[in-house]
């Protein structure tokens, strides 16, 4: 039981720091594109 215990701690903790460096590739292309957007030349909307 304390092996059972032990391997679902390790899967927890790596599927929570896979989840972390996810959500931090998100927030950095989000930011990335909201500064290009802020800063970037404007562009000629189409209709």
């Amino acid at each position: 039981m304390d092996l059972l215990a032990h391997f679902c701690v390790h899967l927890l903790e790596t599927l929570f720091f896979l989840g972390l460096a996810g959500s931090l590739a998100v927030v950095s292309i989000t930011a990335v594109a909201d500064i290009r957007e802020l800063f970037g030349k404007p562009r000629a909307e189409s209709l």
